[in-house]
Protein backbone atom coordinates (compact mmCIF):
# COMPACT_ATOMS: atom_id res chain seq x y z
CA UNK A 1 0.00 0.00 0.00
CA UNK A 2 2.55 2.35 0.94
CA UNK A 3 4.76 1.54 -2.11
CA UNK A 4 1.64 2.22 -4.54
CA UNK A 5 1.23 5.92 -2.81
CA UNK A 6 4.87 6.65 -3.33
CA UNK A 7 4.45 6.05 -7.05
CA UNK A 8 1.26 7.81 -7.18
CA UNK A 9 3.51 10.64 -5.13
CA UNK A 10 6.14 10.37 -8.34
CA UNK A 11 3.67 10.71 -10.98
CA UNK A 12 1.90 13.81 -9.11
CA UNK A 13 5.13 15.70 -8.99
CA UNK A 14 6.40 14.53 -12.37
CA UNK A 15 3.50 15.78 -13.67
CA UNK A 16 3.54 19.11 -11.90
CA UNK A 17 7.17 19.59 -12.88
CA UNK A 18 6.54 19.13 -16.68
CA UNK A 19 3.48 21.42 -16.65
CA UNK A 20 5.88 24.21 -14.87
CA UNK A 21 9.04 23.51 -17.81
CA UNK A 22 6.31 24.19 -20.14
CA UNK A 23 4.91 26.99 -18.14
CA UNK A 24 8.54 28.51 -18.03
CA UNK A 25 9.84 27.71 -21.76
CA UNK A 26 6.29 29.72 -23.21
CA UNK A 27 6.76 33.15 -21.44
CA UNK A 28 10.45 33.11 -21.47
CA UNK A 29 10.44 31.90 -25.16
CA UNK A 30 11.23 34.85 -27.43
CA UNK A 31 9.93 37.60 -24.67
CA UNK A 32 12.44 40.03 -26.18
CA UNK A 33 9.80 39.85 -29.82
CA UNK A 34 6.70 38.91 -28.90
CA UNK A 35 3.99 40.53 -28.99
CA UNK A 36 5.38 42.78 -31.38
CA UNK A 37 8.26 41.36 -33.15
CA UNK A 38 11.70 42.58 -32.61
CA UNK A 39 10.91 45.53 -34.43
CA UNK A 40 8.17 47.12 -32.14
CA UNK A 41 7.88 47.86 -28.23
CA UNK A 42 4.53 49.26 -26.97
CA UNK A 43 4.45 53.17 -25.76
CA UNK A 44 3.08 52.07 -21.91
CA UNK A 45 6.57 49.72 -22.31
CA UNK A 46 8.99 51.86 -22.85
CA UNK A 47 7.47 54.97 -21.22
CA UNK A 48 7.30 52.42 -17.79
CA UNK A 49 11.14 51.29 -18.76
CA UNK A 50 12.68 55.23 -19.28
CA UNK A 51 11.21 55.83 -15.78
CA UNK A 52 11.94 53.23 -14.11
CA UNK A 53 15.78 53.70 -15.61
CA UNK A 54 15.48 57.30 -14.59
CA UNK A 55 14.44 56.09 -11.35
CA UNK A 56 17.17 53.46 -10.42
CA UNK A 57 20.17 56.07 -11.54
CA UNK A 58 18.57 59.27 -9.93
CA UNK A 59 16.16 58.37 -7.80
CA UNK A 60 13.23 60.74 -10.26
CA UNK A 61 10.77 60.05 -12.88
CA UNK A 62 11.76 61.59 -16.30
CA UNK A 63 9.76 64.41 -15.09
CA UNK A 64 12.08 64.89 -12.13
CA UNK A 65 9.03 64.04 -9.50
CA UNK A 66 11.10 62.09 -6.53
CA UNK A 67 9.88 58.55 -6.09
CA UNK A 68 6.11 59.10 -6.59
CA UNK A 69 3.42 56.66 -6.20
CA UNK A 70 1.95 57.01 -9.78
CA UNK A 71 3.70 58.04 -12.93
CA UNK A 72 2.86 60.65 -15.17
CA UNK A 73 3.77 58.55 -18.26
CA UNK A 74 2.50 61.54 -21.14
CA UNK A 75 -0.21 62.80 -18.79
CA UNK A 76 -3.20 60.37 -17.93
CA UNK A 77 -0.75 58.53 -15.28
CA UNK A 78 0.82 55.06 -15.11
CA UNK A 79 0.60 52.48 -12.68
CA UNK A 80 4.35 52.33 -9.95
CA UNK A 81 4.57 48.78 -9.39
CA UNK A 82 5.74 47.43 -12.84
CA UNK A 83 8.34 50.11 -12.69
CA UNK A 84 9.57 50.06 -9.27
CA UNK A 85 10.55 46.06 -9.97
CA UNK A 86 12.14 46.83 -13.22
CA UNK A 87 14.16 49.36 -11.76
CA UNK A 88 15.43 46.94 -9.54
CA UNK A 89 16.62 44.85 -12.51
CA UNK A 90 17.91 47.25 -14.26
CA UNK A 91 20.05 48.77 -10.95
CA UNK A 92 21.80 45.23 -10.87
CA UNK A 93 22.20 44.16 -14.68
CA UNK A 94 21.21 46.76 -16.70
CA UNK A 95 18.67 47.29 -19.48
CA UNK A 96 17.15 45.46 -21.75
CA UNK A 97 13.70 45.02 -23.50
CA UNK A 98 13.90 41.21 -21.82
CA UNK A 99 15.08 42.16 -18.66
CA UNK A 100 11.88 44.79 -18.65
CA UNK A 101 9.85 42.34 -19.92
CA UNK A 102 11.28 39.73 -17.33
CA UNK A 103 9.04 41.28 -14.48
CA UNK A 104 5.80 40.16 -15.65
CA UNK A 105 7.45 36.69 -15.70
CA UNK A 106 8.72 36.68 -12.62
CA UNK A 107 5.26 38.13 -11.09
CA UNK A 108 3.38 35.21 -12.54
CA UNK A 109 5.67 32.60 -11.71
CA UNK A 110 5.20 33.59 -8.14
CA UNK A 111 1.35 33.69 -8.48
CA UNK A 112 1.71 29.95 -10.61
CA UNK A 113 3.36 29.18 -6.92
CA UNK A 114 0.61 30.49 -5.02
CA UNK A 115 -2.17 28.91 -7.09
CA UNK A 116 -0.39 25.78 -6.82
CA UNK A 117 -0.86 26.00 -2.82
CA UNK A 118 -4.31 27.48 -3.05
CA UNK A 119 -5.18 24.14 -5.32
CA UNK A 120 -3.73 22.35 -2.49
CA UNK A 121 -6.28 23.76 0.08
CA UNK A 122 -8.60 23.82 -1.77
CA UNK A 123 -8.70 21.04 -4.01
CA UNK A 124 -6.25 18.77 -2.19
CA UNK A 125 -2.81 16.91 -3.54
CA UNK A 126 -4.28 14.38 -5.98
CA UNK A 127 -4.27 14.96 -9.69
CA UNK A 128 -6.94 17.29 -10.19
CA UNK A 129 -5.35 19.92 -7.94
CA UNK A 130 -2.55 20.62 -10.89
CA UNK A 131 -5.28 21.28 -13.11
CA UNK A 132 -5.40 25.06 -12.05
CA UNK A 133 -1.53 25.66 -12.94
CA UNK A 134 -1.95 23.62 -16.19
CA UNK A 135 -5.14 25.97 -17.48
CA UNK A 136 -2.93 29.14 -15.90
CA UNK A 137 0.16 27.63 -18.47
CA UNK A 138 -2.18 27.06 -21.67
CA UNK A 139 -4.90 29.77 -21.45
CA UNK A 140 -4.13 32.22 -24.02
CA UNK A 141 -5.30 35.27 -21.96
CA UNK A 142 -2.73 34.19 -19.35
CA UNK A 143 0.35 33.59 -21.67
CA UNK A 144 -0.13 36.36 -23.81
CA UNK A 145 -0.33 38.79 -20.82
CA UNK A 146 2.58 37.33 -19.01
CA UNK A 147 4.70 37.70 -22.10
CA UNK A 148 4.88 41.58 -22.31
CA UNK A 149 5.57 44.55 -20.02
CA UNK A 150 2.17 46.40 -19.89
CA UNK A 151 1.76 47.35 -16.26
CA UNK A 152 -1.78 46.81 -15.56
CA UNK A 153 -1.84 43.02 -16.13
CA UNK A 154 0.23 42.54 -13.12
CA UNK A 155 -3.75 42.95 -11.34
CA UNK A 156 -4.12 39.33 -12.41
CA UNK A 157 -0.88 37.93 -11.02
CA UNK A 158 -1.04 39.84 -8.00
CA UNK A 159 -4.94 39.22 -7.47
CA UNK A 160 -3.79 34.77 -7.18
CA UNK A 161 -0.86 35.93 -5.15
CA UNK A 162 -3.16 37.64 -2.68
CA UNK A 163 -6.17 35.29 -2.93
CA UNK A 164 -4.18 32.37 -2.61
CA UNK A 165 -2.80 33.59 0.68
CA UNK A 166 -6.10 34.50 2.14
CA UNK A 167 -7.08 31.16 1.76
CA UNK A 168 -4.10 29.74 3.33
CA UNK A 169 -4.76 32.60 6.25
CA UNK A 170 -8.13 31.71 6.53
CA UNK A 171 -7.10 27.82 7.26
CA UNK A 172 -3.91 28.66 9.77
CA UNK A 173 -5.16 31.02 11.61
CA UNK A 174 -2.33 32.99 12.44
CA UNK A 175 -1.56 36.40 12.81
CA UNK A 176 1.27 35.96 10.56
CA UNK A 177 -0.79 35.02 7.84
CA UNK A 178 -2.71 37.58 7.97
CA UNK A 179 -0.33 40.41 8.20
CA UNK A 180 1.25 38.55 5.22
CA UNK A 181 -1.62 38.38 2.93
CA UNK A 182 -2.75 41.82 3.96
CA UNK A 183 0.99 43.48 2.68
CA UNK A 184 -0.01 41.54 -0.63
CA UNK A 185 -3.06 42.98 -0.84
CA UNK A 186 -1.53 46.66 0.15
CA UNK A 187 1.01 45.84 -2.81
CA UNK A 188 -1.99 44.89 -4.99
CA UNK A 189 -3.34 48.44 -5.27
CA UNK A 190 0.17 49.54 -6.90
CA UNK A 191 -0.97 47.47 -9.72
CA UNK A 192 -3.60 48.95 -11.69
CA UNK A 193 -6.08 51.50 -10.99
CA UNK A 194 -9.14 49.45 -10.86
CA UNK A 195 -7.59 47.96 -7.92
CA UNK A 196 -9.34 51.20 -6.20
CA UNK A 197 -12.85 50.08 -7.01
CA UNK A 198 -12.25 45.89 -7.01
CA UNK A 199 -10.38 45.15 -3.76
CA UNK A 200 -11.63 47.34 -1.60
CA UNK A 201 -15.82 46.02 -2.37
CA UNK A 202 -14.02 42.57 -2.06
CA UNK A 203 -12.32 42.44 1.20
CA UNK A 204 -15.31 44.76 2.89
CA UNK A 205 -17.63 42.16 1.73
CA UNK A 206 -15.41 39.39 2.34
CA UNK A 207 -14.81 40.33 5.82
CA UNK A 208 -18.37 40.68 6.41
CA UNK A 209 -18.99 37.59 4.82
CA UNK A 210 -16.11 35.79 7.41
CA UNK A 211 -17.41 37.29 10.33
CA UNK A 212 -20.96 35.99 9.68
CA UNK A 213 -19.14 32.42 9.38
CA UNK A 214 -17.63 33.12 12.58
CA UNK A 215 -14.07 32.37 10.41
CA UNK A 216 -12.36 34.99 11.34
CA UNK A 217 -12.09 37.90 14.05
CA UNK A 218 -10.83 41.19 15.29
CA UNK A 219 -7.53 40.25 15.50
CA UNK A 220 -7.62 38.93 12.09
CA UNK A 221 -9.10 41.55 10.32
CA UNK A 222 -6.67 44.43 12.38
CA UNK A 223 -3.69 42.12 11.40
CA UNK A 224 -4.50 41.95 7.61
CA UNK A 225 -6.05 45.92 7.53
CA UNK A 226 -3.69 47.25 8.97
CA UNK A 227 -1.01 46.82 6.24
CA UNK A 228 -3.70 47.52 3.61
CA UNK A 229 -4.02 50.66 5.16
CA UNK A 230 -0.19 51.55 5.49
CA UNK A 231 0.64 50.78 2.17
CA UNK A 232 -2.59 52.58 0.79
CA UNK A 233 -2.30 55.54 2.24
CA UNK A 234 0.64 57.12 -0.24
CA UNK A 235 -1.53 55.86 -3.29
CA UNK A 236 -5.26 57.66 -1.34
CA UNK A 237 -3.31 60.66 -0.64
CA UNK A 238 -1.65 61.00 -4.33
CA UNK A 239 -5.45 60.34 -5.96
CA UNK A 240 -6.61 63.32 -3.46
CA UNK A 241 -3.64 65.74 -5.17
CA UNK A 242 -5.08 63.84 -8.48
CA UNK A 243 -8.48 64.92 -8.02
CA UNK A 244 -7.46 68.38 -6.71
CA UNK A 245 -8.90 68.07 -3.47
CA UNK A 246 -5.23 68.72 -1.71
CA UNK A 247 -2.51 70.72 -3.27
CA UNK A 248 0.73 69.14 -4.53
CA UNK A 249 3.15 68.67 -1.61
CA UNK A 250 6.60 66.67 -1.09
CA UNK A 251 7.29 64.78 2.25
CA UNK A 252 10.58 62.80 2.61
CA UNK A 253 12.04 61.31 -0.82
CA UNK A 254 8.52 61.26 -2.41
CA UNK A 255 6.56 63.95 -3.88
CA UNK A 256 2.67 64.19 -4.52
CA UNK A 257 1.40 66.09 -7.70
CA UNK A 258 -1.30 66.30 -9.98
CA UNK A 259 -1.76 64.90 -13.49
CA UNK A 260 -2.01 66.53 -16.75
CA UNK A 261 -4.86 64.76 -17.29
CA UNK A 262 -7.32 62.06 -15.62
CA UNK A 263 -8.92 58.95 -16.17
CA UNK A 264 -11.14 59.35 -13.62
CA UNK A 265 -14.73 59.56 -15.56
CA UNK A 266 -13.79 55.30 -17.05
CA UNK A 267 -16.06 53.85 -14.68
CA UNK A 268 -19.77 55.69 -14.36
CA UNK A 269 -23.12 53.37 -14.25
CA UNK A 270 -24.28 54.93 -17.42
CA UNK A 271 -21.65 52.42 -18.72
CA UNK A 272 -23.67 48.90 -18.45
CA UNK A 273 -25.94 49.12 -20.84
CA UNK A 274 -23.59 49.19 -23.42
CA UNK A 275 -21.46 46.34 -21.80
CA UNK A 276 -23.99 44.30 -20.82
CA UNK A 277 -23.85 42.44 -24.05
CA UNK A 278 -20.73 43.74 -25.88
CA UNK A 279 -18.79 42.65 -23.13
CA UNK A 280 -18.88 39.20 -23.38
CA UNK A 281 -17.39 39.15 -26.77
CA UNK A 282 -14.94 41.20 -25.35
CA UNK A 283 -13.74 38.73 -22.21
CA UNK A 284 -14.60 35.31 -23.40
CA UNK A 285 -13.58 36.39 -27.83
CA UNK A 286 -11.04 39.24 -28.21
CA UNK A 287 -10.94 42.95 -27.98
CA UNK A 288 -10.60 45.97 -30.12
CA UNK A 289 -6.52 45.17 -29.60
CA UNK A 290 -4.32 43.00 -31.37
CA UNK A 291 -2.24 41.67 -28.37
CA UNK A 292 -4.66 40.84 -25.92
CA UNK A 293 -6.66 38.17 -27.45
CA UNK A 294 -7.70 36.33 -30.90
CA UNK A 295 -10.96 35.42 -32.06
CA UNK A 296 -9.49 31.64 -33.37
CA UNK A 297 -8.86 30.85 -30.01
CA UNK A 298 -10.79 33.09 -27.64
CA UNK A 299 -9.26 34.51 -24.17
CA UNK A 300 -9.00 30.99 -22.36
CA UNK A 301 -10.32 28.95 -25.35
CA UNK A 302 -13.69 27.74 -25.99
CA UNK A 303 -13.88 24.57 -24.95
CA UNK A 304 -13.67 26.13 -21.18
CA UNK A 305 -16.79 27.79 -21.73
CA UNK A 306 -18.96 25.32 -20.89
CA UNK A 307 -17.01 23.80 -17.84
CA UNK A 308 -17.05 27.40 -16.81
CA UNK A 309 -20.76 27.44 -16.55
CA UNK A 310 -20.72 24.22 -14.81
CA UNK A 311 -18.09 25.05 -12.63
CA UNK A 312 -20.54 28.45 -11.59
CA UNK A 313 -23.03 26.35 -10.74
CA UNK A 314 -20.85 23.97 -8.84
CA UNK A 315 -19.65 26.42 -6.77
CA UNK A 316 -23.49 28.44 -6.74
CA UNK A 317 -24.84 25.54 -4.81
CA UNK A 318 -21.79 25.05 -2.75
CA UNK A 319 -22.41 28.16 -1.39
CA UNK A 320 -26.45 27.77 -0.83
CA UNK A 321 -25.85 24.76 0.84
CA UNK A 322 -23.06 26.41 3.29
CA UNK A 323 -25.48 29.77 3.90
CA UNK A 324 -28.22 27.11 4.68
CA UNK A 325 -26.07 25.61 7.71
CA UNK A 326 -23.61 29.05 8.44
CA UNK A 327 -20.66 27.34 7.34
CA UNK A 328 -17.68 28.55 5.50
CA UNK A 329 -17.16 27.62 2.04
CA UNK A 330 -13.65 28.88 -0.67
CA UNK A 331 -16.22 28.86 -3.07
CA UNK A 332 -18.03 32.03 -1.66
CA UNK A 333 -15.12 34.57 -1.43
CA UNK A 334 -14.08 32.95 -4.80
CA UNK A 335 -17.59 34.15 -6.33
CA UNK A 336 -17.65 37.93 -4.44
CA UNK A 337 -14.35 38.65 -6.05
CA UNK A 338 -16.11 37.73 -9.46
CA UNK A 339 -19.20 39.37 -8.56
CA UNK A 340 -17.37 42.63 -8.31
CA UNK A 341 -15.10 42.42 -10.54
CA UNK A 342 -17.71 41.66 -13.23
CA UNK A 343 -19.66 44.22 -12.25
CA UNK A 344 -16.63 46.85 -12.33
CA UNK A 345 -15.87 45.42 -15.77
CA UNK A 346 -19.73 46.35 -16.68
CA UNK A 347 -19.60 50.01 -15.54
CA UNK A 348 -15.92 50.84 -17.34
CA UNK A 349 -15.99 52.45 -20.88
CA UNK A 350 -14.69 50.98 -23.34
CA UNK A 351 -14.02 47.64 -21.32
CA UNK A 352 -11.16 46.05 -22.79
CA UNK A 353 -9.27 42.25 -21.72
CA UNK A 354 -6.57 44.37 -19.96
CA UNK A 355 -8.94 46.94 -17.86
CA UNK A 356 -10.76 43.47 -16.51
CA UNK A 357 -7.75 41.40 -16.27
CA UNK A 358 -8.54 40.28 -12.97
CA UNK A 359 -11.39 38.38 -13.67
CA UNK A 360 -9.83 35.37 -15.53
CA UNK A 361 -8.72 34.22 -11.80
CA UNK A 362 -12.17 33.28 -10.73
CA UNK A 363 -12.85 32.28 -14.48
CA UNK A 364 -9.77 29.73 -14.36
CA UNK A 365 -11.34 28.54 -10.95
CA UNK A 366 -14.53 28.07 -12.38
CA UNK A 367 -13.38 26.31 -15.08
CA UNK A 368 -11.29 23.81 -12.71
CA UNK A 369 -14.28 23.06 -11.08
CA UNK A 370 -16.45 21.92 -13.69
CA UNK A 371 -13.44 19.87 -14.95
CA UNK A 372 -13.38 18.41 -12.05
CA UNK A 373 -16.98 17.77 -11.91
CA UNK A 374 -17.67 16.76 -15.56
CA UNK A 375 -14.91 14.34 -15.48
CA UNK A 376 -15.49 12.32 -12.54
CA UNK A 377 -18.98 12.14 -13.08
CA UNK A 378 -18.37 10.63 -16.61
CA UNK A 379 -15.56 7.86 -15.15
CA UNK A 380 -18.19 7.09 -12.65
CA UNK A 381 -21.05 6.44 -15.66
CA UNK A 382 -18.19 4.70 -18.05
CA UNK A 383 -16.93 2.85 -15.12
CA UNK A 384 -13.56 4.06 -16.92
CA UNK A 385 -11.15 6.90 -16.03
CA UNK A 386 -10.60 8.39 -19.35
CA UNK A 387 -12.51 11.44 -19.03
CA UNK A 388 -9.97 13.64 -17.62
CA UNK A 389 -7.16 12.32 -20.13
CA UNK A 390 -9.44 12.85 -23.22
CA UNK A 391 -10.38 16.66 -21.68
CA UNK A 392 -6.35 17.25 -21.73
CA UNK A 393 -5.70 15.81 -24.93
CA UNK A 394 -8.13 18.43 -26.22
CA UNK A 395 -6.90 21.68 -24.04
CA UNK A 396 -3.27 19.60 -25.47
CA UNK A 397 -4.24 19.68 -28.84
CA UNK A 398 -5.71 23.62 -28.78
CA UNK A 399 -2.74 25.07 -26.96
CA UNK A 400 -0.43 23.26 -29.71
CA UNK A 401 -1.76 25.42 -32.33
CA UNK A 402 -2.50 28.30 -30.29
CA UNK A 403 1.39 27.95 -29.53
CA UNK A 404 2.01 27.45 -33.52
CA UNK A 405 0.48 30.82 -34.12
CA UNK A 406 1.81 33.02 -31.43
CA UNK A 407 5.11 31.73 -31.79
CA UNK A 408 5.51 31.52 -35.64
CA UNK A 409 1.65 31.73 -37.56
CA UNK A 410 1.13 34.82 -36.17
CA UNK A 411 3.86 36.41 -36.20
CA UNK A 412 3.45 38.04 -39.80
CA UNK A 413 0.11 39.80 -38.35
CA UNK A 414 1.51 40.85 -35.38
CA UNK A 415 4.25 43.57 -37.15
CA UNK A 416 3.57 46.36 -36.31
CA UNK A 417 3.90 47.77 -39.65
CA UNK A 418 1.35 46.03 -40.55
CA UNK A 419 -0.87 46.96 -37.97
CA UNK A 420 -4.81 49.19 -37.92
CA UNK A 421 -4.02 52.33 -37.20
CA UNK A 422 -5.03 52.66 -34.08
CA UNK A 423 -2.39 50.29 -32.90
CA UNK A 424 0.23 51.66 -35.01
CA UNK A 425 -0.61 55.01 -32.81
CA UNK A 426 1.09 53.09 -30.03
CA UNK A 427 3.58 50.65 -31.24
CA UNK A 428 6.64 52.37 -31.86
CA UNK A 429 9.66 50.94 -33.81
CA UNK A 430 12.77 50.15 -31.60
CA UNK A 431 15.60 49.92 -34.71
CA UNK A 432 16.06 53.57 -34.21
CA UNK A 433 16.95 52.82 -30.04
CA UNK A 434 19.36 50.07 -31.03
CA UNK A 435 20.88 52.38 -34.12
CA UNK A 436 21.30 55.33 -31.17
CA UNK A 437 23.44 52.47 -29.52
CA UNK A 438 25.39 51.71 -32.38
CA UNK A 439 26.27 55.47 -32.37
CA UNK A 440 26.15 56.42 -28.94
CA UNK A 441 29.68 53.80 -29.24
CA UNK A 442 30.99 55.43 -31.54
CA UNK A 443 30.57 59.40 -31.17
CA UNK A 444 33.08 59.67 -28.30
CA UNK A 445 30.73 62.11 -26.53
CA UNK A 446 30.31 63.94 -30.11
CA UNK A 447 26.43 65.71 -30.34
CA UNK A 448 24.62 63.12 -32.35
CA UNK A 449 22.17 64.18 -34.96
CA UNK A 450 19.33 61.84 -36.22
CA UNK A 451 17.91 62.51 -40.13
CA UNK A 452 15.05 60.03 -40.16
CA UNK A 453 12.11 59.95 -42.97
CA UNK A 454 9.32 58.80 -40.05
CA UNK A 455 7.00 61.77 -39.65
CA UNK A 456 6.43 59.71 -35.78
CA UNK A 457 8.45 58.69 -32.97
CA UNK A 458 8.89 58.73 -29.51
CA UNK A 459 11.51 60.84 -27.77
CA UNK A 460 12.02 58.55 -24.39
CA UNK A 461 12.45 55.65 -26.52
CA UNK A 462 15.27 57.25 -28.15
CA UNK A 463 16.34 58.17 -24.46
CA UNK A 464 15.54 54.88 -23.05
CA UNK A 465 18.10 52.96 -25.36
CA UNK A 466 20.32 55.83 -24.80
CA UNK A 467 20.42 55.38 -21.17
CA UNK A 468 19.85 59.34 -20.98
CA UNK A 469 19.53 61.56 -17.59
CA UNK A 470 16.02 62.29 -16.87
CA UNK A 471 17.68 65.68 -15.82
CA UNK A 472 19.06 66.29 -19.79
CA UNK A 473 15.69 64.96 -20.48
CA UNK A 474 13.72 68.03 -18.88
CA UNK A 475 16.31 70.37 -19.33
CA UNK A 476 17.00 70.37 -23.31
CA UNK A 477 13.45 69.35 -23.51
CA UNK A 478 11.15 67.32 -25.82
CA UNK A 479 12.83 66.51 -29.01
CA UNK A 480 15.97 68.09 -28.14
CA UNK A 481 18.89 67.15 -26.17
CA UNK A 482 22.10 65.68 -28.40
CA UNK A 483 19.70 63.76 -30.18
CA UNK A 484 18.93 66.45 -32.83
CA UNK A 485 16.15 64.97 -35.08
CA UNK A 486 15.94 66.74 -38.23
CA UNK A 487 16.67 67.63 -41.56
CA UNK A 488 19.55 70.40 -40.88
CA UNK A 489 19.67 72.62 -43.66
CA UNK A 490 23.84 72.74 -44.17
CA UNK A 491 25.41 69.64 -42.98
CA UNK A 492 28.40 70.22 -40.72
CA UNK A 493 31.37 68.55 -42.79
CA UNK A 494 34.08 68.74 -39.85
CA UNK A 495 33.53 65.65 -38.15
CA UNK A 496 31.97 67.64 -34.99
CA UNK A 497 28.71 65.70 -35.40
CA UNK A 498 28.04 62.23 -35.67
CA UNK A 499 25.23 61.51 -37.91
CA UNK A 500 22.36 58.79 -37.82
CA UNK A 501 20.57 58.41 -41.33
CA UNK A 502 18.01 56.54 -41.96
CA UNK A 503 18.52 54.03 -44.63
CA UNK A 504 16.19 55.48 -46.93
CA UNK A 505 18.01 58.59 -46.92
CA UNK A 506 21.31 56.99 -48.29
CA UNK A 507 22.04 60.09 -50.68
CA UNK A 508 22.46 61.97 -47.69
CA UNK A 509 24.63 59.36 -46.62
CA UNK A 510 26.69 58.85 -49.65
CA UNK A 511 27.21 62.73 -50.11
CA UNK A 512 28.78 62.32 -46.87
CA UNK A 513 30.92 59.74 -47.51
CA UNK A 514 31.80 61.43 -50.48
CA UNK A 515 33.70 64.25 -48.00
CA UNK A 516 35.48 61.93 -46.44
CA UNK A 517 33.04 60.21 -43.73
CA UNK A 518 32.66 56.89 -42.78
CA UNK A 519 30.04 54.27 -42.86
CA UNK A 520 29.08 52.16 -40.58
CA UNK A 521 25.62 50.30 -40.84
CA UNK A 522 23.77 49.57 -37.73
CA UNK A 523 22.78 46.32 -36.07
CA UNK A 524 18.95 46.99 -37.24
CA UNK A 525 16.85 48.83 -39.31
CA UNK A 526 19.50 50.22 -42.03
CA UNK A 527 20.12 52.92 -40.37
CA UNK A 528 24.05 54.00 -41.32
CA UNK A 529 25.89 55.92 -38.38
CA UNK A 530 28.39 58.20 -40.39
CA UNK A 531 31.03 59.75 -38.86
CA UNK A 532 34.90 60.81 -39.37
Amino acid sequence: MALKRLNQEKYYYFIFIFITAIFLLTRLFRLNSIPFTVTGLHADEFSAAYDAWCIQGWGVDRHLTRFPVYFMNTGPGQNSLYIYLAAIIFKFFGFSVFKFRLVAVICAAIAYICLFLLSGKIIGTDIYSLIPNALMTVMPVFLMSEHWGLESYLFLSFSIISFSLLIISIEKKKITYFVIDGIAWGITFYTYGMSYVVLPLFLISCMIYLIYVKEINIRMILAMGIPIVLLGVPLAVEQLVIAGIAPPFSIGPMDFFPMDKSRAGELSLSNIPSNLISSFKTIFVEDYMFYNGDARFGTIFYISIPFMIIGMSVSLINIINSLKKRTYSFHMLIFLFYLIARIVSLMTFMVNINKANEIYFPYLLFTTFGIIFTSQHLDKKLKLPIALGTICAVYAVTFCFFSYWIYSGGENSWNHKTMPRYEEDIIYDTHIGYAVQDAQSISSGRPIQIIINALEFRYDLICLFAGTSPYDYVKEGYNENNYDISVPDELDLSGDVVYLIDGELHHITDYLVSEGFTNHVARYGGFSVVYK
